[in-house]
């Protein structure tokens, strides 16, 4: 076919090939002739929203136009801000959530005076200190150098895959640090006048009323992703110099330490001014609430980096709790993805956030969505958090006593069209997670189940999946049910030595054989690997490239 009879395509095939392209190559396929700029269609059906002057003026520029706005369904939040100072270090205490220079204790914030140990001064003198005279100070020539060791870190000895390739092509264009900081300054000043006037607030307000289509909206901590490998395209992101290299924010409350252990949930109602770190979550709740919209999906997703919202935004009434449910309760609401923050290290702390998941405020705020089908539950909770455990190795889970059953967080027999459920990272025993899945509604069809933890002497996921096995034999589990409308169950696993947050260990196939059909149990006891090889997948939900067999090859060629 010659060129030019390519114009005359169906528009079935130009759609086709349009769906492969970024935006940014539909561009300039629409630039080469009037016809190609008729065929090929831009999509906006995704906007970018965040504390960023480009972010805004695009998210205004789509919400003012009269033929782009119809098309967009989701606005995703990006709501962590550029770091303007110097973060603290992984050993101290209590409030080093990632705080900047701006945010010590001895600048009267009585949060940090009340949960803050004392700052190492003479440290913070020689961190803020240039590298070299007119350059950089200490703390951004740290992350910058951070950056570049994760990203080998993450590489390992993998091929060279194309994705490989162009982050490697990043990194040879890296510009002077000189540069780097001079970029990142205009940035910071960017977003110190984005907070100051609450342009970000104001154009999420506008764009609700704009998208007639508006379906979803996503808030998340993790947009920036990792270097070169940001999580979403957005209008900020695209405008960063070649090779620009930054310390990668992450929103809400983190922690410090890269070892996975929570942030403090810090008492809500307590400290208004740690709710800023939840601007994205707070202001789009107020709208929401308020607004006429017809959003009927909230993600509110980490990314399974170890935070979430706060669940002591649960303990106690407050603004916040009360937008949230009056959005679960819109007509047609249909899917609710959340992460709830769980930290603590002293039975005080603990005890606040366990009250916020049984206290039922929680359960009552869900039963609101009578419509849910899509429901995923995240939480940061760790292994033996009050160090209790009665295992008699000492590395148990914690005692029975613990136990948050989950049909007091979760009310599925209120969701009648329940489709899909996904609970990740609690703290569980064999028999109450087995009365959950006995109490789900008929119309689910998938299940995942992910880094869960069995309290001591409980069970765990080898005679869990056993039990399940003999319950559907017997037909006392999902009887009522035929072959082709029982439930698909996936298991996740955290990988072994694996500190890259992000990535895990998913079982499919296998679980479906087991439970269903004569397949081998794929889960191992008193074993190091609690797989046998070649069981599941290695997935990286910031990385998709990078998905593998599970094998003892650590580099994957395929």
């Amino acid at each position: 076919m010659s060129y030019t009879h390519l114009p005359y395509l169906p528009l079935e095939v130009w759609l086709s090939i349009g769906s492969h392209l970024q935006n940014s190559d539909i561009k300039s396929l629409r630039l080469t002739c009037s016809q190609f700029k008729n065929a090929a269609i831009l999509r906006f059906d995704r906007v970018f929203l965040s504390a960023n002057p480009l972010n805004i003026e695009v998210f205004r520029a789509v919400a003012s136009h009269n033929e782009f706005r119809h098309r967009v369904t989701e606005i995703v939040w990006d709501d962590a801000l550029l770091h303007r100072g110097q973060q603290r270090t992984e050993w101290t205490g209590y409030g080093d959530e990632l705080l900047s220079d701006e945010d010590e204790p001895g600048d009267t914030k009585e949060w940090a005076d009340k949960y803050g140990d004392d700052f190492d001064r003479e440290l913070n003198i020689i961190n803020n200190q240039p590298w070299q005279e007119g350059g950089p100070p200490n703390w951004f020539v740290a992350a910058c150098d951070k950056n570049r060791s994760c990203l080998r870190q993450r590489r390992g000895s993998d091929a060279e895959r194309p994705d490989h390739v162009a982050r490697d092509e990043q990194l040879l264009a890296e510009p002077p640090l000189k540069e780097l900081w001079e970029y990142y300054q205009h940035l910071l000043r960017q977003q110190k006048g984005v907070l100051a006037d609450e342009s970000d607030l104001h154009a999420f307000s506008f764009g609700v009323k704009q998208f007639p289509a508006l379906r979803r909206v996503t808030i998340t901590p993790s947009a920036h992703g990792h270097l070169h490998t940001p999580l979403y395209p957005t209008p900020m992101f695209r405008a960063f110099p070649k090779g620009f290299n930054y310390p990668v924010p992450r929103g809400w409350l983190y922690p410090a330490s890269s070892y996975g252990v929570p942030a403090l949930s810090y008492p809500w109602n307590e400290f208004p001014d740690l709710k800023e770190r939840y601007r994205g979550f707070r202001t789009a709740m107020r709208v929401l609430a308020n607004e006429p919209n017809h959003v009927s999906e909230l993600i509110m997703t980490s990314n399974q980096i170890p935070t979430g919202i706060n669940c002591t935004t649960f303990k106690e009434p407050c603004e916040e709790y009360d937008n949230f449910a009056t959005v679960l309760k819109s007509p047609g609401f249909r899917r609710l993805d959340i992460a709830l923050l769980v930290g603590g290290d002293v039975p005080l702390e603990l005890e606040l956030c366990w009250e916020s998941f049984l206290n039922g405020r929680l359960r009552r705020a869900l039963s609101e969505a009578k419509g849910m089908e899509d429901f995923r539950l995240h939480t940061t909770m760790k292994a033996d958090p009050w160090g209790d455990t009665t295992a008699a190795n000492g590395w148990g889970n914690g005692p029975i006593d613990r136990l948050i059953p989950l049909r007091r967080v979760i009310p599925v027999e209120n969701w009648p069209r329940l489709h899909h459920l996904e609970i990740s990272r609690f703290l569980v025993t064999q028999s109450d997670t087995i009365s959950f899945l006995t109490a789900l509604p008929k119309s689910v069809r998938s299940i995942k189940l992910s880094m869960l933890m069995f309290l001591d002497d409980s069970g765990d996921l080898s005679d869990l999946m056993k039990e399940m096995r003999k319950m559907i034999c017997e037909n006392t589990l999902w009887g009522d049910r035929g072959l082709a409308t029982k439930p698909k169950v996936t298991v996740g696993l955290p990988m072994a030595g694996n500190r890259e947050f992000g990535r895990a260990h998913w079982i499919e196939k296998e679980v479906q054989d087991f439970i269903y059909g004569n397949g081998n149990i794929p889960f191992l006891k008193d074993l190091r690997s609690e797989t046998p090889l070649g069981c599941g997948f290695f997935r990286d939900s910031f990385e998709p490239e990078w998905d593998r067999p599970y094998d003892r090859i650590i580099e994957w060629r395929g």
